[in-house]
């Protein structure tokens, strides 16, 4: 027969009763600096507590988190129960939940959020990287957008980042066939951008692939290709540091690519030749 369970004391209940007290804003705060695995933990403290946590303005839901929101389930939980914005999402799904991605970004598009992050792991040497949902494009309230290991959707209708300052695309593909237009008109709908890094970005079309990219904001500039590289870059006038690396190929267009960088004050060439030196070169980036 098990223990009976203890019941809380009068001053550990009364302990509660005084943070309830609290005004609204002061135990939002609290709440939300506490972390969201905590947060939705002080459920267990007394009934009136049960579903305080939901009442936050806005919650971060990431799997750096002690990895509670690894579960599909519990990221389902919480985006079901918590009606506010949801300001960063980052997660890192394997290979067996790695499409319930596309469940969740309808909802995230709808939420406010402001940074996600998508790493999907690789499963094999000709694994096709999951297809996102359109509804990606529709998350217009983001600064940053973090995308691994995925395939870029069609253009929806009316869609635009414009607060997005970090984009980064590692391991994407583009297989419309224009693809390559498309990632020139991501960057174009991304009038604040500072940080773009493409590392691994892949076009199903042959042949001439030139695309501008062209940022008048930008920063820092990253550009790790192992196929021929068609971009061209255009008046990006505060660009202070670039990283260039070209998988033991240099493409006709690279004097062209060189005097785009004029205004770089710290600037990394690399032709990688190797495979030990690519994963140095790739763990640098990362």
């Amino acid at each position: 027969m098990p223990p009976p369970r203890r019941r809380k004391t009068g001053a550990a209940a009364a302990a509660t009763d005084v943070l309830l007290s609290l005004l609204t804003d002061v135990l939002d705060d609290i709440l939300g600096r506490i972390g969201l695995r905590d947060a939705v933990r002080t459920s267990a403290l007394s009934r009136p507590w049960t579903r305080r946590w939901e009442s936050v303005p806005s919650i971060d839901l990431s799997a750096d988190d002690g990895g509670t929101w690894k579960a599909p389930s519990a990221v389902d939980s919480i985006l079901l129960r918590f009606p506010g914005l949801v300001r960063r999402f980052h997660v890192s799904p394997d290979k067996a939940t790695s499409r319930r991605v596309n469940d969740w970004l309808p909802t995230l598009s709808r939420r406010g959020v402001e940074s996600l992050t998508l790493k999907l792991q690789r499963h094999g040497k000709y694994f096709r990287p999951p297809r996102l949902h359109e509804s990606v494009f529709y998350c217009s309230g983001l600064t940053v957008l973090d995308l691994s290991t995925c395939t870029m959707p069609s253009f929806p209708l009316d869609w635009g980042f414009p607060n997005l300052r970090s984009l980064i695309l590692s391991n994407v593909m583009f297989l419309e066939e224009d693809g390559h237009f498309q990632l020139q008109e991501i960057i174009e709908r991304c009038p604040l951008l500072e940080d773009l890094r493409l590392v691994e970005v892949y076009f199903q079309a042959y042949g001439d692939m030139e695309f501008v990219i062209q940022a008048p904001n930008l920063l820092c500039l990253t550009l790790c290709f192992f196929e021929e590289f068609g971009g061209i870059l255009h008046e990006l006038p505060r660009l202070h540091s670039a990283a260039i690396s070209m998988w033991n190929y240099v493409d006709s267009n690279f004097a062209e690519l060189l005097a785009g960088l004029v205004q770089a004050r710290n600037l990394q060439l690399r032709l990688c030749t190797e495979y030990a030196w690519l994963g140095r070169w790739m763990a640098y980036l990362a």
